[in-house]
């Protein structure tokens, strides 16, 4: 399935396939966030509070450092769009397969140095050395998924994106509870996530061999371009953003107040499945409409689905804190209760920054990278002032989720 003149027109067909699209999607991205949750929920039970708290950080480095190649999937899809929206097919698999094969190479040159720094680290008596290594594998390998899904998103192809969603979450689900039911150490987790890894970027590019395949000669592409560079400091410092309170956590407090925040943290980024969701689907849409307001239409839309969906599931974690924290992780979390409702509304306030920013990067805008950056470099700043009580960490992720969204409107009107 492509992206049709229809629907790039905007027309009735065109919003109805829209609609189920996003819709798909959603319930994709939900049942994989929710095996993520699975995920986590198990190991919390499964390994001792400090040693979850250890994989609670090293899971959201493998998070944080998927960012950046999230670049390449902006960039991919909005390419692949619009070639397809211009009937050039072999145009655009050619932008896929030199995209591909750059990717291949830098897996290739990343696993080689995350293997000799494994070695060394350990050499040396660094405690977690292969835990680390592995942690380097994981990211190393996932660098081509967002190319893989940024093809299947810019040919309109949600059916399969979405079972790539859920192939990921699940495959990573049934590595990590096999390892850890077998008593693995963390480092084996990690491996395991690895190899998962691996095989969703195997399986999920064989819809796209068909498109592959038209493709003309083509040499590798660089990866060093402007927008990628733009779309990935952006990428990367709004999820350092969300994600930075876990690996400060882990470092400030003791071994069972560490879990039971990472459990707090890892169930309130729940919430970020709705602007995924969301932003999957207007990417592509967005990136052909050359139509200044009908864009501010998408982009309002989008804002008001995140917002109704959030306060929902917000209001949610926050009456029923306690015994959501006490059927997923467990009594020996329950800690974690007082945390779970605000860290969701920071959440909210960073899915609607999403929003935006995805907003900015489908029409090719990528400046709003800076301000996000500089936002960062205010965070750690607060982080290092305020960092005694759990609850200061969830006052900094509330204010800055707050200050992240009406920096991005305020962007928004100034660069019109």
């Amino acid at each position: 399935m492509s992206v049709s003149g229809d629907e790039a027109g905007g027309g009735a067909a065109g919003r109805r396939v829209l609609l189920r699209s996003g819709i798909l999607l959603t319930l994709a991205v939900g049942l994989a966030n929710v095996l993520n949750a699975v995920f986590q929920f198990a190991m919390a039970r499964i390994l001792e509070p400090d040693d979850y708290a250890l994989l609670a950080a090293l899971f959201a480095v493998v998070l944080v450092g998927a960012i950046p190649p999230l670049a390449f999937q902006a960039t991919t899809a909005r390419s692949v769009a619009a070639e397809l929206t211009d009937g050039r097919p072999a145009a655009a698999a050619s932008v896929l397969r030199g995209t591909l094969r750059a990717v291949l190479a830098w897996t290739a040159a990343l696993l080689v140095l995350a293997a000799i720094a494994t070695v060394v680290a350990a050499a040396v008596g660094l405690d977690d050395a292969l835990a680390v290594g592995a942690t380097a594998a994981t990211i190393a390998v996932a660098l081509a998924i967002p190319v893989v899904w940024g093809g299947l998103q810019g040919a309109g192809r949600f059916t399969a994106l979405s079972g790539a969603h859920v192939l990921y979450a699940g495959t990573r689900v049934a590595v990590g509870l096999a390892i850890g039911l077998a008593s693995g150490s963390v480092a084996a987790v990690m491996l395991g996530l690895a190899g998962a890894t691996a095989l969703t970027v195997i399986v999920t590019a064989l819809p796209l061999r068909s498109l592959l395949a038209t493709a003309e000669p083509v040499r590798r592409r660089s990866l060093a371009t402007r927008p990628n560079a733009g779309a990935a400091l952006g990428l990367t410092a709004l999820w350092a953003l969300m994600y930075s309170d876990l690996l400060v956590a882990r470092l400030a407090f003791s071994g069972d107040e560490a879990g039971a925040y990472a459990a707090a943290a890892v169930a309130s980024r729940v919430l970020l499945l709705v602007p995924i969701a969301a932003t999957t689907v207007l990417f592509p849409r967005v990136a052909v409409l050359h139509d200044r307001a009908r864009e501010r239409r998408h982009l309002a839309a989008g804002l008001a689905v995140v917002a109704a969906a959030s306060t929902l599931l917000v209001g949610f974690a926050w009456v029923f804190a306690g015994t959501l924290i006490d059927v997923l992780f467990g009594d020996e979390y329950a800690a974690a209760e007082p945390w779970l409702g605000p860290l969701c509304l920071a959440m909210a306030l960073y899915g609607l920054a999403l929003v935006y920013l995805y907003h900015f990067l489908a029409l090719g805008r990528a400046r709003i990278s800076v301000v996000l950056v500089l936002l960062l470099v205010a965070q750690m700043v607060a982080y290092g002032l305020f960092h005694a009580e759990p609850s200061e960490l969830v006052g900094v992720q509330i204010a800055f989720g707050a200050v992240t969204a009406v920096a991005c409107e305020t962007w928004y009107h100034l660069r019109r």
